[in-house]
């Protein structure tokens, strides 16, 4: 990578094309300057720091999550995905029972493509265990498919299991001990029946853990907001 001096005025026309356009992506921001992201990257949010500007000012956040037929993404594939805007906008998709009953082996494949796109929607995804199952498990599927994750940096991360367990003394830090704790949406469950339907590609109970999925994602934006006095979050890539 090109190493990059940063001047003053460099420095300066970083941060005034920020503010112009404070919901812009650093790698927009880099394309606009004609410079390589990650110099880019690193040095707004140094400039951020100094400046006292929260990195989460301005970044466009997501919260993300994943349904599907295994914990392991070599003998399982994804029935559903989530991402819910900051604005109340949901984008997902659910694996069809044309694809799960078709002739391909690996059914997800066109699930695994929009999601990766709807990704490019945000700045941040905000997680509930996230980096121990819903983020590894994409990023395995799209290895199958050879479809392209994101790299290092490109995306970042809050994952708020980390955070309950730090800042929360609870009994264990399941999602719904932490939801019924803090007094909001009682997050749902459902049997184990129905997820064998799903997996054989059965119309309702495909209907059943999508609905599943995006209770799981406003359950997650209340935990966010519940914490968000208490944490400093932290910076992270996906």
């Amino acid at each position: 990578m090109t190493h990059i001096r940063w001047n003053k005025k460099l420095s300066d026309d970083l941060w005034a094309l920020h503010e112009e356009h404070p919901g812009w992506s650093t790698k927009k921001l880099a394309d606009e300057m004609g410079l390589p992201w990650k110099a880019v990257d690193n040095a707004l949010y140094r400039l951020k720091c100094i400046l006292q500007e929260h990195w989460l000012d301005h970044a466009r956040v997501g919260f993300f999550d994943i349904e599907s037929t295994d914990l392991k993404a070599n003998v399982g594939y994804i029935l559903c995905w989530g991402l819910l805007h900051t604005d109340g906008t949901v984008m997902s998709d659910v694996v069809t029972r044309q694809a799960i009953r078709g002739s391909q082996i690996e059914p997800d494949r066109a699930v695994v493509a929009s999601c990766l796109q709807a990704l490019k929607s945000v700045d941040v995804v905000v997680t509930y265990n996230g980096t121990r199952f819903d983020l590894p498990f994409l990023r395995s599927r799209a290895l199958v498919h050879g479809l392209s994750f994101p790299a290092y940096g490109q995306l970042l991360h809050i994952d708020l299991y980390w955070y309950t367990r730090q800042l929360l003394k609870l009994t264990n830090n399941r999602m719904g001990t932490a939801s019924s704790f803090l007094g909001g949406t009682d997050k749902d469950s459902y049997d184990v029946r129905v997820w064998n339907r799903a997996r054989r590609g059965d119309p309702e109970a495909l209907e059943h853990i999508y609905s599943h999925n995006i209770s799981d994602l406003h359950i997650t934006q209340e935990r966010f907001i519940a914490l968000g006095p208490y944490a400093r979050w932290t910076r992270r890539s996906v």
